[in-house]
Formats: C-alpha cells, sequence, structure tokens
C-alpha cells in the first residue's frame, strides 16, 4: 500500500478526473475514424449478415443472466447489501449490451451504434459505483450510480446528436465515460482498503477489456492471422470475458475484517 493519508488518495482522483476531463474539452471535438464501420469480417452466414460480430455477443447475455440468478439470491454472492441495484444494473446491463452490439453489427449504423454505446455505458458506470463503494464510501458510490448513468447516456445522445447533423459526431463527453474509470479503477484498489477479497478479478475485468479494445484496434490483423477470426469478434469475447471476473470474484469472495 502506497502511504498516502486518505484525502491526498481522493484528492489524486479528484484531479486526475479534472485534468481528464479539460484534455476532453482541450481537444474537443473528438471523432470516431473515418472507416469505423469498415470491419475485416463481414460475412453473411446462415443469412445473418457480419454472422461472426453478431454471434460473439452472446457470452454477454449468458455472463449476465447467470450473475443474475445469483444476485436475486443474497446468499449466493458477498455483496455491498444497500448496492444490490448497482449490481442488477451491471448484470443487466451485460444481456443489454449483447443486445445492441447485436443489433448493431446485423445494421451497423449511427443509431444503432448510439444503443449498443449507451449499454455499454451503464456497464462500465455501474461497476463505477460499485467499486467506489466497497473501496471509498458506500455513500458516495449509490449517491453517484444514476447521476453517472444519466451522464453517460446524454454523452452518446450528444454524440448521435452531433453525428447526424454534422456528419462527424463529438465523442468528447463519451471518451470521459470509458478513460476515467480505466484509470481510476486500478488507482481505487491499490490505494485504499478493500472490505472484500478477490478485489484482483477487479484487475482482471479491467485487463481483459484493454485487451479487448488492443483487439478491436487490430481488427484486421487479427482477421489475418487467424485466417478468419476477426479482432472485433474478439473484443467481444474479452469483454465479456471481464465480466465474468466480476461475477467471479463476487462468487468467490469473502469480507475482510481487518481490510488488507
Amino acid at each position: 500500500m502506497i502511504k498516502l493519508q486518505h484525502r491526498h488518495r481522493l484528492w489524486l482522483l479528484i484531479l486526475s478526473a479534472l485534468i481528464l476531463t479539460l484534455l476532453a474539452v482541450f481537444f474537443s471535438p473528438i471523432h470516431q475514424s473515418r472507416n469505423f464501420y469498415d470491419y475485416a469480417d463481414q460475412r453473411t452466414i446462415l443469412s445473418i449478415p457480419n454472422f461472426w460480430n453478431v454471434i460473439t455477443n452472446l457470452p454477454f447475455a449468458l455472463v449476465g443472466i447467470i450473475a443474475l440468478k445469483n444476485v436475486k439470491k443474497p446468499e449466493t454472492l458477498t455483496l455491498e447489501p444497500t448496492m444490490r441495484n448497482a449490481y442488477l444494473t451491471m448484470f443487466w446491463g451485460l444481456i443489454a449490451v449483447c443486445i445492441g452490439s447485436g443489433y448493431y453489427h446485423l445494421v451497423p449504423d449511427a443509431f444503432s451504434l448510439m444503443i449498443d454505446r449507451i449499454a455499454l455505458s451503464i456497464v462500465f458506470m455501474a461497476l463505477y459505483c460499485i467499486v467506489l463503494a466497497e473501496y471509498i464510501s458506500l455513500s458516495l458510490g449509490k449517491r453517484l450510480l444514476l447521476p453517472l448513468i444519466v451522464y453517460s447516456t446524454l454523452s452518446v445522445v450528444y454524440w448521435y446528436i452531433t453525428d447526424i447533423t454534422t456528419g462527424r459526431g463529438d465523442m468528447s463527453a463519451y471518451v470521459l465515460v470509458q478513460v476515467i474509470p480505466i484509470i481510476h479503477l486500478p488507482v481505487i484498489i491499490a490505494l485504499f482498503k478493500a472490505k472484500f477479497s478477490h478485489g484482483r478479478c477487479y484487475v482482471f475485468a479491467l485487463v481483459s477489456y484493454v485487451i479487448s479494445k488492443w483487439a478491436e484496434s487490430n481488427d484486421e490483423l487479427l482477421y489475418e492471422l487467424t485466417n478468419g477470426f476477426s479482432g472485433h469478434s474478439f473484443k467481444h469475447l474479452f469483454a465479456a470475458l471481464g465480466g465474468y471476473f466480476v461475477y467471479w470474484g463476487l462468487k468467490k469472495r469473502q469480507v475482510l475484517k481487518k481490510g488488507r
């Protein structure tokens, strides 16, 4: 544990969030690449367009359904009781990602991408608030859940509106939805005391998601190397694996009486 006072750790999070926000404002508008919709694997199989990019979303639903069955039985998981809605939101969100991303890859356009990103944003914000509650402040995590979900949803809607009006949407507000949790989560886990064991599962989930983003950015390369399985399909599998790591951690962990 790095020896910083509690308030200094909090200020580190606050200042980093402010710096990232200022950078997003400074570099706005932030656009996605012009060939964003041009995926390496666009094969139609069994009359399903972009078959593998559609089908590889099913693990999201599988993880979400398995987790929801256990969250509804408090005795099967070690949960922060007052954050139960956040856990439910996250795992329902995984099912929504399956539906939204599947729909997007069936009909790739700005509207379907908006649906996909809203679902993903809800998962991110729910997980972020869960970690805040478990490591820093229960009341903070609980109070931020709804505002952050509203913000993340509006950030995607803003991108969509600017996309259909200008032809190139501004992602500056949406970028923060992903960047701040990716930076904050490992810092929180490293600097604050855990209430539960198996906190490393959150790290595993984050690493899995980072790998998924790498796979996404190397869509064509992986498609060529594997002779038919694209980076974007790998992205879905690794991102769903991240969701499973969160569930697995909840399944295995125990309350830590003295923190770490």
